[in-house]
């Protein structure tokens, strides 16, 4: 029996190494078509004010998805459909599918119907800022309204994607996001190629994508016999313990949404505050790049089986499941926010600086991104760490503390503008407040599980990551001074002409980061991380 238990032991630890690996996959392709996106919009837009009016409308509605469908419903929705599916049987898991499915698109309709007729005074009230034209305002609210086709289409796709995570089909929902991709960069193709068309191009490109997010996952429900139809499920308990259990995580999904969108608004006071928006959603978006490959991936292949844990009972195997990914995310991010800090000029010139994104754009985006950069370990450990509380339906802790983490940023942002800072300074006081918020779920994760982080390899790998990632950027800074001679566009004062100067400054990137890759293996590898040790191992082994 032992034999028996150790083979499925196997099979399931084979089965979770797989399926973090396609997940793993889908986001490094869905951020490669993020970035292929950026690319495609700095150049053919930059930190315009037509762009800057795309990124701040987008702000406005992608909170319908975000908070409805892609965090908060999710959450809820897939410890409640696996208990359901496993105790009742797949007929029963699917009417629930179908109740929640009918709620969520009335709720969605409702919305979208408010902010559609709201578009034009959300667009004053939250980016009316002094040196805002009228013009740019018609245009934030015109591209809001066209946005709220997308997120019933996200919503739908949104759920396709948690009911397949539940079943533990990972493919398809991984590649949602690219195809979603796809269709903003044939929009802001077209807007490139056909220059009449401009922004409103990409803002179409927007509502493609979401139909094809939607449409790619339909053959996966159907594998797995889905079972939808339109049904208020009256008398349903489970309903209403999705519904109990949303209500906490709308408020939290909302907090993590309004502190970005406090950030975007804030920044629409300054001077070119429109332009400063669009850098500051630049940087962002290259802080999500890291983010979303190493932590979001392991994550959303952690979630399912954490829920399954707890149904079962198994407190001591999810403490240690959280343990470890959680070590492995910072050991993952800790480099990746080294790197960005002190590569993050020729990183960002390399990426952006070209067609319409010029030394202006350059100077904002690296400026919000040094902010950026300080929060992306903390942002990455909060991912794991509140899916955690999810997991064991513990849903008010990491709710409050968001909403705390939405107070200090609003806070902190407002006091640094009033101190003269500029958009910099907004993306530290992003940092600041995300840094409190991972220290405190920390310390109440730790209550809630006592003893969970009373194990010495987990603070090793970390302490391990800490001093690699302070030698590594030692060691970029060092290594970028001494080449800056022989690379001058590795300096903010080059004068900076892509034909000519990116081919240099792309190798030079791509062997810092060779040489600081094996470096930071080596030295966490010496300092006893265990997935350094693990990597090592494996490489030896072949």
């Amino acid at each position: 029996m032992s034999a028996a238990l150790s083979a499925l032991l196997r099979r399931a630890r084979s089965g979770a190494l797989r399926n973090s690996l396609i997940v793993m996959a889908g986001f490094v392709l869905s951020r490669i078509t993020g970035l292929l996106r950026d690319l495609v919009a700095s150049f053919a837009f930059g930190t315009s004010p037509d762009y800057g009016a795309y990124v701040l409308a987008f702000r406005i509605t992608d909170l319908l998805y975000l908070v409805f469908i892609g965090g908060a419903l999710g959450s809820s929705f897939i410890p409640v459909f696996i208990e359901v599916w496993e105790r009742d049987g797949q007929q029963r898991a699917w009417r629930l599918a179908s109740t929640v499915v009918t709620w969520a698109l009335l709720a969605l309709a409702v919305a979208s119907a408010v902010l559609f007729v709201a578009a034009p005074w959300l667009a004053g009230a939250l980016y009316g800022g002094p040196e805002v034209s009228q013009a740019t305002l018609d245009l934030i609210s015109g591209m809001a309204r066209l946005f709220l086709f997308s997120p019933l289409l996200l919503g739908l796709g949104g759920l396709a994607m948690a009911a397949l995570n539940a079943r533990d089909r990972f493919a398809l929902p991984a590649l949602a996001p690219t195809v979603y991709n796809l269709g903003i960069i044939g929009g802001a193709l077209c807007g490139l190629l056909l220059p009449g068309l401009g922004i409103w191009a990409m803002a179409w490109g927007v509502v493609v994508g979401a139909a094809l997010y939607l449409l790619l996952q339909l053959p996966g429900l159907l594998a797995i016999g889905m079972r939808l139809r339109p049904t208020l499920g009256a008398g349903a308990p489970e309903v209403w313990q999705v519904a109990r259990q949303m209500g906490p995580r709308v408020l939290g999904q909302a907090a993590a949404h309004i502190s970005a969108a406090a950030t975007l608004a804030l920044a629409a006071q300054l001077p070119a505050g429109v332009e400063k928006a669009a850098g500051l959603n630049y940087a962002y978006q290259l802080m999500l790049l890291p983010y979303g490959i190493f932590s979001l991936s392991l994550s959303t292949v952690a979630f399912p089986r954490l829920a399954r844990l707890v149904a079962g009972g198994r407190y001591d195997e999810l403490a240690a499941d959280a343990r470890s990914t959680l070590a492995t995310i910072l050991w993952l991010t800790l480099p990746a926010a080294s790197a960005l800090l002190t590569l993050g000029v020729p990183v960002a010139r390399a990426l952006y600086e070209r067609g319409a994104f010029d030394e202006r754009s350059l100077q904002f985006t690296v400026a919000a991104l040094m902010g950026y950069a300080l929060a992306l370990p903390a942002f990455a450990a909060s991912e794991i760490l509140i899916r955690c509380f999810y997991a064991m339906q513990r849903v008010w802790a990491p709710v409050l503390v968001g909403l705390l983490q939405v107070a200090l940023n609003l806070a902190a942002g407002v006091a640094l503008v009033r101190a003269g800072g500029d958009v910099g300074a907004l993306a530290l006081a992003f940092s600041l407040a995300n840094n409190v918020e991972a220290l405190l779920l920390l310390l109440l994760l730790g209550r809630v599980l006592p003893g969970i982080w009373r194990d010495r390899p987990t603070w090793r790998t970390l302490a391990a990551a800490l001093a690699g990632a302070l030698l590594l950027g030692l060691g970029l800074a060092g290594l970028r001074d001494a080449s800056t001679g022989v690379v001058p566009a590795l300096s903010a004062a080059h004068r900076y002409l892509w034909t000519r100067d990116l081919p240099m400054l792309l190798g030079w990137l791509a062997l810092a980061g060779g040489l600081g890759s094996a470096f930071y293996l080596a030295i966490t590898g010496a300092l006893g991380a265990t997935p350094a040790r693990a990597i090592v191992g494996r490489l030896r082994a072949r």
